[in-house]
């Protein structure tokens, strides 16, 4: 009785100051409304890589010694003939010339036909030259005719840099790390804009491309909202036929979306792809609390007449189970603060706290309307636009009406439940096909890749960082031999990389112009003369790309013709391989994995390591709380069983479909589980409730299901129509994202209505006969 006397206390001071309780969320409102006017909207990649892993260690290591490796891949492919014709290596010149002299780029990293760095060398019966491959775009058949055998000769440019059938050449720039994505991708836009035209197509690819391509795309989200937002409040309107019976939800979900906006602004978050979604989904669970308020005011309504009773009761009655449920609702997005993702901490944080503010606009502000509105009038029983849920819900009872039909569903649920353990089993992290699933495949960013993949030999980079013991270290044949090797190696046992490039094979590529073999040199005094060869032929810092000044540090690059999971987990296998296996010289080190590769490697292995580590937490954490509750561990079991079902399944759908689990749909597990919850909680409260009555226990599960279970249909279904809106989304990361757990809800809310009344009836818990305390 303890839990009652608190919440009647709790129900007399929120209706003592009914006015404080209506003005105090308005006055909020307008506050929050003067601090979300600067609130920007913007994909940062430093958002979604986890920054304390040893990968972006080595990365930002990279980004120090060589600038930065923030990667831009623009393909000029030839629309007749090949791009041997002095009209389209104009345009591939123009467009190398005004990328180079873009202020966000690296000049030392663009790599073109016309860049610095791109060598032809020349030997001549008294000596050889080393210059640019392309100085000027040749006009008749014979210079074209020589420009064609230099890069077929010249295995860094053949194949890299121009396709096997001269059909398309590419253009590969580094910007500057700490340049704004969106403003990358309008400058490369804006340029590539120009030529695009009768001689040549034009793709673009690269994470500032993927960046910016979402941030233009992000706001068609808000037309979904818009179209959303008019379906649920038609629906809440034909469900309870009173202006009060949308306007009331409406102004508490308004309140919560401006609330979670203003915790975005001040804990400087920004909008993007995740977090964008999050005030939208506080609105929708505003809307779903609001629902079992409103349920239970009008029911009250047909039978009493003095509002600041109806408001009594209504608040006592859903006080206990909104407290459990928000406090559930609570843990399944702060989990996410265990992730070491910045994105899944802004989340955390943002959505957290927006739950939290629906004591606020929900607890609070609804009871205290419900005490100072005149009591509604009723012509009749406002029940008719009910009766399709009323037929849904007499299918359900009926499934409890025998044993045989109970055991049958058992069945049923057990066989499905193992079927999603297999599922399970076989989940892949990471993507499972080249491009991103970030976006659909028909995406310009997706064909741009599949392109350039068809064109080239890969546009994923993957880096090494070699260290040497000292200064000049790395103009020992011993070290660049060893660089030599693991880049064989990997080139040689992996099919999907396409390309590799590092000071190594510059060496070889001198050794093959003036000995005549593409290999290291064994004597240290001729790799010394090579790179002298090079640097006096180069301008200042051509090479520090490469390898720095003092001959300390270099890299090397690999171009992998995927980002799949599975080929992140082998490149990085063989890298551990061939270190701890041949790696002997004394001279040198090797650190990974760095580049594109690297830094889906490290988000990966977190959501490999956090996925069922946060399940796990949240799920215990949830349980404790309702069986603290309930003071029944029987009852929080049987509360969990549903919950835990419908997790299984949507997790084991990703194993059985072969869907990869990304970043995208890694808040998935944790606010469905808790969210999924409050279902439960609601139809077990109002069980009791009924049972408190002096009724049957199969009665009582039937009032509850055909009265709360109206409600958590209705909420449900509202819930699963809001999420499900995301599918419609431009972006499919947040597709997926609303599609999973737009399914996971639903699952949940049919498992509360359908498998939790079975349980209760078989296993018949204690907690009916005892009161529900906090």
């Amino acid at each position: 009785m303890a839990g009652l006397i608190k919440e009647e206390r709790i129900a007399k001071f929120i209706l003592k100051w009914r006015l404080l309780g209506i003005f105090l969320p308005i006055f909020l409102s307008i506050v929050s409304l003067f601090l979300i006017r600067d609130i920007k909207i913007e994909t940062r990649q430093i958002d979604f890589i986890p920054s304390k892993h040893r990968f972006i260690s080595v990365q930002n290591t990279l980004n120090q010694l060589f600038g930065g490796l923030n990667r831009v891949n623009i393909a000029i492919e030839a629309q007749q003939g090949d791009i041997l014709q002095p009209a389209v290596l104009k345009e591939v010149q123009q467009i190398a010339e005004e990328i180079q002299l873009l202020d966000e780029v690296n000049p030392r990293r663009v790599h073109s036909l016309f860049a610095q760095n791109v060598k032809h060398i020349e030997i001549w019966p008294d000596g050889f030259s080393v210059t640019k491959l392309l100085r000027e775009i040749p006009q008749t058949p014979q210079e074209l005719a020589s420009l064609r055998k230099k890069i077929e000769h010249n295995p860094l440019v053949y194949g890299p840099l121009v396709s096997k059938d001269f059909k398309a050449t590419l253009i590969q720039a580094d910007f500057k790390e700490d340049i704004p994505a969106h403003q990358i991708y309008a400058k490369v836009k804006e340029i590539v804009s120009r030529y695009q035209g009768a001689d040549v197509n034009i793709y673009l690819s690269g994470r500032p491309i993927l960046e910016g391509y979402i941030d233009a795309n992000l706001s068609f989200i808000f037309h979904i909202f818009a179209v959303t937002l008019v379906i649920i409040l038609s629906l809440l309107f034909l469900a309870f036929r009173k202006k009060r019976g949308f306007l009331l939800p409406l102004l508490a979900g308004s309140m919560s979306v401006v609330f979670s906006l203003a915790i975005i602004n001040v804990f400087h978050l920004t909008l993007n792809p995740f977090t964008i979604l999050i005030p939208f989904l506080i609105f929708i669970l505003a809307i779903s609390h609001s629902i079992q308020f409103m349920e239970r005011y009008f029911e009250e309504s047909h039978l009493k007449t003095d509002k600041t009773h109806i408001a009594h009761t209504v608040l006592v009655s859903l006080l206990s189970p909104i407290r459990a449920s928000i406090f559930t609702d609570f843990l399944g997005f702060f989990s996410l603060i265990l992730i070491p993702i910045p994105a899944m901490k802004s989340i955390a944080v943002l959505g957290s706290l927006g739950v939290l503010s629906l004591f606020i606009s929900v607890v609070m502000f609804l009871p205290a309307c419900f005490a100072t509105f005149p009591v509604p009038y009723f012509k009749k029983q406002n029940n008719s636009h009910l009766s399709l849920t009323a037929f849904i819900l007499k299918r359900f009872m009926w499934l409890w009406q025998r044993k045989w039909r109970m055991y049958l569903m058992l069945t049923l649920f057990v066989t499905l439940f193992l079927t999603a353990i297999y599922g399970i089993k076989h989940i892949e992290i990471g993507e499972n096909e080249p491009g991103t699933s970030t976006l659909y495949r028909d995406a310009p960013y997706n064909v741009a890749e599949r392109k350039i993949n068809k064109y080239f030999e890969g546009s994923n980079p993957y880096y090494l960082l070699i260290k040497g013991k000292g200064p000049e270290s790395l103009l020992k044949s011993e070290a660049i031999q060893e660089i030599d090797e693991l880049n064989r190696f990997l080139r040689h046992n992996l099919k999907e990389v396409g390309y590799s490039l590092s000071v190594a094979d510059y060496i070889k590529l001198m050794n093959l112009a003036i000995q005549h073999q593409f290999e290291v040199p064994k004597k240290d005094s001729t790799i010394g003369e090579y790179i002298f060869l090079y640097e006096s032929n180069a301008f200042p810092g051509e090479f520090d790309a490469f390898i720095t000044p003092d001959h300390q540090f270099a890299n090397i690059r690999f171009d992998l013709k995927d980002c799949q999971g599975t080929t992140i987990q082998r490149v990085v296998s063989l890298t551990k391989q061939w270190i701890k296996n041949y790696h002997r010289s004394h001279l040198l080190s090797f650190d990974y994995a760095g580049g594109l590769i690297g830094i889906l490697g490290a988000t990966n292995e977190i959501i490999k390591k956090s996925l069922f580590t946060n399940i796990a937490v949240l799920s215990l954490l949830i349980f404790l709380r309702i069986t603290l509750a309930l003071r029944s561990f029987t009852g929080g079991l049987i509360l969990f069983i549903p919950l835990a079902f419908s997790i299984a399944l949507t997790f084991g759908s990703f194993g059985l479909f072969n869907i990869p689990f990304t970043v995208a749909t890694l808040p998935v597990a944790a606010m469905g589980t808790g969210l999924g919850i409050d279902y439960s909680i609601y139809l077990a409260s109002r069980i009791k409730e009924e049972k408190e009555k002096g009724v049957n226990l199969i009665t009582a599960i039937n009032r509850a299901v055909f009265t709360c279970g109206k409600a958590v249909f209705f909420t449900g279904s509202i819930l699963t129509i809001g999420i499900w809106s995301w599918v419609w989304s431009n972006l499919k990361l947040q597709a997926k994202l609303g599609g999973t757990l737009g399914f996971l809800l639903f699952i949940n809310m049919l498992s509360a209505l359908i498998i939790l009344p079975i349980f209760i009836l078989l296993l018949k818990p204690n907690f009916l006969m005892k009161p529900m305390d906090k």
